[in-house]
């Protein structure tokens, strides 16, 4: 039988199973019970008989025979198969060794693959599809290895025949890592145990690896999770090892361990990898080793003899000293410009031990260890323990050791020409003859330096990795300097000084780098001098090296020409070494050492689950300074202190447009003159100021846009409530301040001030928001990044090509899709956006991103690669620091997942996004319109109410037949104006608009038969085709003001946001099923709601005359279309990824929706939805996604600055946004008025 239809067979036993799944591991044919002899469940029959023909048997409680180990259950708690759960982490099982003599100190009770779904032994993925039945060969070819770090704990009474055969069927089947493209790979039987063995090595090998999973914990069974990166370092580490003994062994790679730490106790701190575990065995998608062109062997005539330049690199040391290293047959001389010269007779102990004799009798006991070349240098590490105790075992373990004396060592390779850093170049006894003067006074070193400009292209600032403070040796001439310190910051400037020679001026310097290849830097001197580095860069956990190497300058003044640079650096975050990492540098790109990141574990008993911590309300634990708080609450003096920092004088045109073919740079709002922005703000010969605030508190607590006045009133609104100008505001929020950064500089300002006042933060780009989310209830500070719109065309994505072919463009926060379009054409490409053309970039791909190209190129959350982020952490003080971090798929990377769905402003203030770029289809983009209209009248005829259904079934037909290239937004219009005068249902109408995109020609099949389908849907003739070479092209044939910005409340005083007024629109994700199966009843349902509210009007309607009529819009612009991807990776509702269509319905209380739309799915849209809504952690994005959301929000705003209504961390049990007012309502809280409450219990 073919694989594919033995597949076929079982995942339809499948099917019929999970009505009621059961079964255990040991149903095979060899089972003694004729019963359970067969299980379509079970997938690993034929090792299930070998653990009954071997006897891993003993009686149960019940003297009946059963399989040892005990069989585990094939389903979870949800009766799903436990062989088709995904793997999100691993779980490493360890025992303290007191049972098997000559084994290893910390032994394998098993490396098991887990899901976040699944806790201990329930809901893990167990005896997995497509998993290898058992090798017998195994048991021989490791025998070793298996005794030494598996071995079997007699008191169980098992032996390592049944022990290891149970643990392959049980886990082994199911260990999938990521491969080569990012997607699962499953580890083959014999790369299972040899990974096995690596980690288990590594881990009674690598002190700082077993302290980092074991924590405080002190037991003899440990269980640390670790994540499947991790597990794919070890997978990478036994490539091209065949040994079989002990020690053989290979140690993982210390560029990537690192990965092994991001999980912690608790899967909220643990990013779900998400990887299927049913995948087939392909060799194919191997991960593979990262090229490394950095030679271990020496080039000169002893890996150790002859002279090293190096320095001190432990914390402890003073950074100001160089030193030369000369090895002899057995002598050390050290030469330094220290007061502590020094020679001592050595002798070798083992491959990378020297024991020292210095001065007399003294011994200690050192570590050499050659480190991997870079730049045409060897380099090696020398750490020499001071205490008598044993020399530590490793580089990593060295700078963690107190007491050692840790030193970075350098020296030419003996191929490198040119090199005047060669191996003989320092002579031992060569006095300095530069005399040390005195240091630079206080105030001199202290003062702020000024800073340093150039307008050379490229990205602003030091790549992240060359950030920090670096102890550098000039290679190249001037060797015999002394140690030098290189510092580069996070606002783009650079210092170059000699700590031991003060006399010498320190260099200033401000910083670019390549924006194609990022290893390229720009120094410009404040003489406007550019001189290009090349910098290398070597990973080593807890401390880096470097080279830069800088080339010929013209008119160079600083004497930097062809000069050379060895560096080394502490790693961010280290706990004992720091010297190198700090807030002006961002913590060395790491954006933050914020403890909140790494708790120490409480006992489990003592904590609480994270449901418990998301039923607390927002009261409990947020700390908003009120306008009443006159100790926290802003002064004008410390208003005017921000405002300075933001460069007020610095002209902020961004937002003013003049005409198409200009993109727009923001939304227009309702009934703005000349259509410009912010009701024409920015318009004045300096454009927006810096900064804008309330002096009367009275006005922020007042309505900005009065719905009964006209647009031409709201045009002469005050200049605040124009600065806020946003969609929707439901609860008359202003906020007290409202900022205009140009800068990251000034985002940290407005972040420290908002921190220092405890005020909360929000955040807005355009303002295109539905559900009120650019504003805090207690006023609080307004961050807009509408004016941050740099743009950044990259042909080659160099994190990872696969993942972006075409390229990748990054956008600035303030980005529109109509600039990002507009600067899209001018590269031949095309980027992911939604229907709207001045919605912002950042709200579309952090709240999940439907839109016109959707189907065939992602949703939003798809096609970002990189976000830069600025957030308010905590340092180790406790005290609130701003940090910058970078996330994607390899930094960061449970932010990254996050973010990526998570929606909302609450994880920091986002300054740029990387995206995908994508080739324009062949044949262009071609788009369609058609629409049909009709009337209410209840008789058959032609367009009226009967011919909807049939309408509608026909519909639901045409949708389900379309492939990834067509994306749509029909829209459903009733119009009732006439109803009131009439009384006749044949006086309401309605209109069908349907537009679509095909990614396509107009003379390919697929278009035609979308095309010609569609009229037979509507029963027309009548269409509107276009086909354009861009997107901005179709832009350009909008009105300016067609996606307006709506100001005001739209609920009427007399109907705040309640169960009869919930505002917005009730979305739901429809998934394919239920759009074949219960759309064109629910649609004819939600119709007859409307025509029952004509004949009797509901007077809790909105609508002013009772009406429950509002408007349809039914996208399938998602990834549901036939031949759409569906990746895994990112926060979204698995029903948000899975549907093919979204129906967003307008007018709906909130009990009506649960008996109509909401019965179609389980999920709703959090950027489109309604303002008031239930259970809605579970809407948006299920409650297991949502305590890891949650999870990730404290881990990264530890202080809950950030918040927005109905976001990751505002309070769950609250449906109707009043985090400040009224406790949370059972049920479905308090109504506003008798009628409506009446109307609720006769609907219950």
């Amino acid at each position: 039988m073919a694989w594919h239809t033995q597949l076929a067979l079982v995942l339809a036993l499948v099917c019929l199973a999970t009505a009621w799944c059961s079964g255990e591991s040991d149903a095979c044919s060899s089972n003694p019970i004729p019963l359970r002899q067969f299980n379509a469940l079970n997938f690993h029959a034929d090792t299930c008989n070998l653990k009954w023909n071997h006897g891993c048997t003993n009686l149960d409680k019940h003297g009946a025979l059963q399989q040892k180990p005990p069989p585990y259950s094939l389903c979870n708690s949800g009766h799903q198969p436990a062989g088709l759960v995904p793997v999100d982490a691993y779980t490493l099982a360890l025992q303290n060794n007191n049972f098997a003599p000559g084994s290893a100190k910390w032994t394998l009770h098993g490396l098991w693959p887990g899901s976040a779904d699944g806790t201990g032994a329930k809901n893990q993925p167990y005896g997995c599809l497509h998993g290898e039945e058992f090798d017998e060969t195994i048991l021989t070819t490791f025998g070793g290895l298996l005794n030494y770090f598996w071995p079997t704990n007699a008191k169980f009474n098992d032996t390592m025949q049944c022990f290891i055969l149970s643990e392959w069927m049980k886990h082994g089947t199911c260990a999938v890592i990521p491969g080569a493209d990012g997607t699962a790979f499953r580890l083959p039987q014999e790369d299972y145990f040899r990974t096995a063995f690596v980690i288990a090595n590594e881990f009674n090998e690598n002190p700082a690896l077993r302290d980092q999973l074991l924590g405080k914990v002190k037991l003899d069974d440990v269980e640390p999770l670790i994540s499947t990166r991790c597990v794919q370092c070890a997978y990478l580490a036994t490539v091209g090892w065949t040994g079989t003994d002990v020690a053989s062994v290979p140690r993982m790679s210390g560029d990537c361990i690192d990965q092994c730490f991001e999980c912690g106790d608790y899967w909220d701190t643990c990013p779900p990898a998400q990887l299927e575990s049913t995948v087939m065995l392909n060799s194919s998608n191997a991960p593979r080793k990262k090229s490394d062109s950095s030679s271990m062997s020496s080039e000169n005539t002893s890996p150790w003899e002859g002279t090293w330049r190096s320095f001190g690199a432990e914390q402890g040391g003073s950074g100001k000293f160089e030193f030369a290293q000369t090895f002899t047959d057995n002598v050390l001389t050290v030469t330094t410009d220290s007061p502590y010269p020094q020679t001592c007779t050595y002798e070798r102990r083992g491959p990378k031990e020297l024991v020292l004799r210095c001065g007399g009798d003294h011994l200690e006991d050192c570590l050499v260890q050659r480190l991997p070349d870079i730049g045409g240098l060897e380099a090696a590490f020398l750490a020499c323990n001071h205490t008598g105790e044993p020399a530590p075992a490793s580089f990593y373990a060295a700078m963690d050791t107190k007491g050692c004396g840790n030193f970075l060592m350098f020296r030419c390779k003996a191929s490198a020409a040119g090199c005047s850093f060669s191996p003989d170049a320092i002579s031992a006894s060569k006095p300095k003859t530069e005399t040390k003067t005195e240091p630079e006074s206080e105030s001199e070193s202290n003062s702020k330096p000024s800073l340093v400009s150039h307008f050379q292209p490229g990205i602003a600032g030091a790549p992240p990795v060359l950030l920090g403070s670096w102890r550098s040796l000039q290679v190249s001439s001037d060797y015999e300097k002394g140690l030098a310190q290189w510092n580069f910051t996070a606002d783009g400037q650079a210092s170059l000084r000699w700590p031991n020679y003060p006399s010498r001026a320190v260099q200033r310097y401000s910083v670019s780098h390549s924006d194609e290849d990022p290893s390229l830097v720009l120094l410009a001197s404040a003489s406007g001098t550019i001189t290009t580095c090349r910098f290398q860069f070597q990973y080593q956990p807890v401390y880096s090296y470097a080279v830069l190497d800088c080339g010929a300058a013209v008119d160079n003044e600083e004497n930097t020409q062809n000069t050379k640079w060895a560096m080394g650096r502490c790693n961010p975050c280290s706990a004992h070494c720091r010297y190198s990492c700090g807030p002006e540098n961002d913590f060395c790109g790491a954006g933050s050492c914020d403890p909140a990141e790494s708790v120490e574990a409480a006992s489990v008993d003592a904590l609480p689950s994270l449901s418990d911590n998301t039923r607390a309300t927002l009261k409990d634990h947020h700390d908003w300074c009120t306008p009443e708080d006159s100790g926290c609450w802003p002064t004008k003096t410390a208003i005017r202190k921000l405002e300075q920092a933001l460069d007020p004088t610095v002209p902020r045109l961004g937002v003013w447009w003049r005409s198409y073919p200009d993109p727009q740079p923001a939304p227009v709002p309702m009934g703005s003159i000349d259509d410009q922005s912010f009701y024409g703000l920015g318009n004045a010969p300096q454009g927006l100021r810096a900064l804008y605030y309330y002096e009367d508190i009275a006005e922020m607590q007042r309505p900005c846009f009065n719905p009964a006045d006209r647009p031409a009133v709201w045009n002469t609104a005050s200049d605040m409530c124009k600065a806020a100008v946003h969609q929707n505001e439901y609860r008359n929020w202003n906020p007290f301040i409202v900022v205009f950064p140009l800068n990251e500089r000034h985002v940290i300002a407005a972040l420290n001030f908002a921190a220092r006042h405890r005020l909360c933060i929000a955040t807005a780009g355009t303002g295109h928001e539905y559900n009120s989310r650019n504003s805090c209830p207690t006023g609080g500070i307004l961050i807009r990044t509408i004016l941050l719109k740099d743009k950044t065309f990259m042909p080659t994505w160099r994190e990872d090509s696969t993942l972006a072919p075409a390229g990748a463009f990054r956008f600035g926060a303030g980005s529109t899709f109509a600039e990002m379009h507009a600067f899209s054409k001018d590269h031949s490409r095309v980027i992911v956006s939604g229907w709207c053309s001045t919605v912002g970039m950042v709200g579309f791909h952090l709240g999940g991103g439907h839109g016109l190209f959707a189907p065939s190129m992602g949703l939003g959350v798809d096609n970002v690669l990189e976000i830069e982020v600025l957030q308010v952490g905590r340092n180790i003080y406790g005290q609130s620091v701003v940090h910058k971090k970078i996330a994607s798929r390899s930094r960061n990377p449970q932010l990254f997942w996050a973010m990526r769905g998570g929606g909302g402003s609450v994880w920091g203030v986002v300054l740029s996004m990387t995206i995908r770029a994508h080739a324009v289809p062949d044949g262009g983009l071609s788009r369609v319109y058609m629409s049909q209209t009709g009337t209410f009248c209840p008789d058959s005829s032609k367009f009226g109410y009967q011919w909807l259904r049939g309408m509608w079934t026909r519909f639901t037909a045409w949708q389900l037949s379309l492939n990834q290239k067509v994306s749509t937004q029909p829209g459903f219009f009733i119009d009732t104006s006439q109803y009131k005068k009439t009384r006749n249902l044949c006086s309401v109408t309605w209109e069908f608009k349907f537009e679509y995109f095909y990614a396509g020609g107009q003379a390919e099949r697929d278009y035609i038969r979308f095309r010609d389908g569609l009229k037979d849907v509507l029963q027309t003739e009548t269409v509107q085709e276009d086909n354009y070479k861009s997107a901005y092209d179709y832009l350009l044939s909008m009105p300016a003001n067609k996606f307006t910005l709506v100001p005001v409340n739209p609920l009427p005083a007399q109907h705040p946001p309640s169960d009869a007024a919930t505002g917005s629109q009730n979305s739901v994700f429809v998934s394919r099923q239920a759009l074949e199966t219960k759309f064109t009843s629910t649609m004819m349902d939600v119709l007859d709601i409307c025509v029952k509210s004509l004949k009797n009007p509901d007077k809790t309607s909105p609508d002013a005359l009772g009406y429950r009529c509002g408007f349809h819009y039914l996208y399938t612009s998602l990834t549901g279309n036939l031949g759409s991807t569906q990746p895994g990776d990112t926060a979204i509702s698995p029903g948000f990824r899975s549907a093919l269509m979204l129906w967003n319905a307008r007018t709906l209380t909130t009990q009506q929706s649960q008996d109509t739309v909401y019965k179609l799915g389980p999920n709703s849209y959090f950027s489109e939805s309604s303002y008031v809504m239930h259970n809605w952690t579970a809407r948006y994005w299920g409650e297991k996604a949502y305590e890891q959301l949650l999870g990730v929000k404290k881990a990264h705003d530890p202080g809950n600055h950030f918040w927005c209504h109905h976001c990751v961390g505002d309070n769950p049990d609250d449906a109707f946004g009043e985090p400040l007012g009224a406790a949370a309502q059972a049920d479905f809280g308090e109504q506003p008025d008798a009628a409506a409450q009446a109307e609720f219990c006769q609907a219950r």
